[in-house]
């Protein structure tokens, strides 16, 4: 009898037992042994109690999430996000200690290791070094920000400065004559923010201007440019400007089967520039300033209107532009005009901003007289001297040109905008809803 109630019992149980896993009760198993009984009550009570040795889990319900409506930000008024950001920002030697303290922590990497904005932080803080910006261009120091390192010496070790340039960030250093053996009393004691070597070769005359040695009153964290780097970084940005220019001049179609040599006389006295919109270059009837060769952007070649030119004697003189052409990418101007001393027959203005190269009238003659003469044998002027009836004749076309442009765009605003009903404005809008619902229209300010 209990054999098969045991049986009856596993049976029962097994499979919901083996998919819950559930824990066992061995105090209920201890009083479910000492059954040895086997009659009708026994086998109640035995089923009973092996009910309760499996531990059900307690199951808990989720958690009802309350429905709360999510405030929109508070926007500021522009003066007080301003007074409240910058209200957080160090200011004054706060700002200036936080700066040293971002340059060390990126100093103290490998240059190959330091992202892009902790090179933009070494450059912040070299632009802020006079005896370096006096000396060097912006492109040149966002190159040298890459090639920093940082050195750390002790109190009392002497640095000799003849191998680049060093910039205290921490600590101070006294002037030390290495001949003597002596402290250098003419000279004051040198803060964190000064600095004493130099990048270039100090020659015999103003060696004397240069600390070239000192000696570290303190444990000092210095920046260093070395010499060897320097060099390395000058010679690629020169490589990098002669290619250029050479593109510059390779890029005109007229230059473009030149000698390498040839290009080069040119290249060693083209200067790189960027001109502004609306800037006169050259101006009609004078000789051009400069040659110029055009990389990007596009320019405006005018030329007055002799007829149309108000008297001296009248208030508000005012002297009309006829267009006559365009100069854009890969072409050059005034080669001729300086060579020959010949007026320029047009004005010409940018129209954008344009980046390109010149050429002083002084460097283009003092070439050689074999690429003076490729140059004239190469390049054309400008545009040719129209005469007055054929500039007469383009001004009136391209001025009845303008009078049909404003006279369709009135047309066609007059017929798109009848009655003064225009879209998005006034008292209609086309946002009118679904069809069958009607309401008050918005009115739009």
């Amino acid at each position: 009898m209990k054999s098969f109630a045991v049986f009856t019992a596993m049976h029962r149980y097994r499979h919901s037992a083996e998919q819950r896993l559930a824990d066992i009760d061995y105090t209920q198993l201890a009083q479910l042994t000492q059954l040895n009984q086997s009659s009708e009550e026994a086998h109640k009570r035995f089923m009973k109690l092996y009910q309760e040795i499996f531990l059900h889990p307690q199951t808990s319900l989720p958690r009802i999430q309350l429905k709360t409506r999510i405030q929109p930000p508070v926007k500021l008024r522009v003066f007080e996000s301003i007074q409240e950001v910058s209200r957080h920002q160090p200011h004054g030697k706060l700002a200036h200690k936080s700066l040293m303290n971002h340059v060390i922590k990126a100093l103290k990497k490998f240059p190959i290791e330091r992202s892009h904005s902790e090179h933009h932080i070494i450059y912040k803080l070299l632009k802020g070094v006079h005896s370096l910006t006096s000396q060097l261009g912006s492109q040149e120091l966002k190159q040298i920000s890459t090639v920093t390192t940082l050195e750390t010496w002790d109190r009392g070790q002497i640095i000799f400065g003849h191998n680049g340039f060093y910039l205290i960030l921490k600590g101070s250093v006294k002037p030390f004559n290495h001949e003597t053996l002596k402290e250098d009393q003419t000279v004051s004691t040198i803060a964190a923010g000064g600095s004493f070597g130099c990048c270039e070769p100090v020659s015999a005359v103003d060696g004397g201007a240069v600390i070239q040695c000192v000696m570290t009153l303190e444990t000092c964290e210095i920046l260093r440019i070395s010499r060897s780097g320097y060099e390395k970084l000058k010679k690629d940005i020169l490589a990098q400007d002669h290619e250029v220019k050479v593109s510059l001049i390779q890029g005109c179609q007229l230059y473009l089967h030149w000698p390498k040599l040839s290009i080069n006389h040119l290249v060693d006295g083209m200067q790189l520039k960027t001109f502004p919109a609306n800037q006169v270059l050259v101006k009609e009837g004078k000789i051009c300033p400069f040659v110029a060769f055009i990389g990007g952007g596009e320019c405006h070649i005018l030329q007055d209107v002799g007829s149309l030119i108000r008297p001296v004697d009248k208030k508000g003189c005012r002297i009309r532009f006829v267009k006559v052409g365009t100069l854009g990418p890969k072409q050059s101007f005034g080669e001729v005009s300086i060579l020959l001393n010949q007026p320029s027959p047009c004005t010409v203005i940018t129209a954008t901003e344009v980046h390109g190269g010149i050429i002083q009238p002084a460097c283009l003659k003092g070439l050689d007289s074999v690429t003076t003469s490729l140059i004239l044998q190469t390049a054309r002027p400008v545009c040719g001297k129209l005469s007055e009836e054929e500039v007469l004749k383009e001004f009136l076309t391209q001025e009845r040109m303008k009078k049909w442009e404003h006279e369709k765009r009135k047309i066609l605003s007059d017929a798109l905008f009848y009655n003064g009903v225009h879209p998005g404005r006034g008292k209609w809008d086309f946002n009118r809803g679904p069809r069958g619902v009607t309401g008050k229209s918005k009115k739009c300010i």
